[in-house]
């Protein structure tokens, strides 16, 4: 018979650490948002754009990681959380409302002040 190999309290916690993390369902993914109806995901392994489609996007487990790789990308990308639980991609994160330099929430133009 094999002898049975007693693990160390440090490799116990480090097992069970790397068995939750791979039960989480939450993932990363980089995104451009123009607006709801038109999202770009990013996919590292091809350095293209999705359009629309968040199953052509790159998921990553580690929001640092994504952050990083978005730092290359520049200002315009953010990071979406979506959860992976039942097979398919649901988003966690609201949407973020892109307003263009000079407008105001409403969607209008701002007006210039007059002194």
């Amino acid at each position: 018979m094999l002898d049975e190999v007693k693990l160390s309290p440090a490799w116990v916690r480090e097992i069970n650490r790397r068995v939750r993390d791979s039960e989480n369902p939450v993932r990363y993914i980089l995104a451009s948002e123009f607006g709801r109806r038109f999202i770009l995901y990013y996919d590292v392994s091809r350095d293209v754009f999705a359009m629309n489609d968040p199953n052509g996007g790159t998921l990553f487990k580690r929001r640092k990681a994504a952050e990083n790789v978005g730092k290359l990308l520049g200002r315009r990308i953010v990071i979406v959380k979506f959860t992976t639980r039942g097979g398919k991609l649901k988003r966690l994160s609201p949407y973020r409302e892109f307003r263009q330099r000079g407008q105001k929430r409403s969607g209008r133009p701002a007006r210039a002040e007059v002194n």
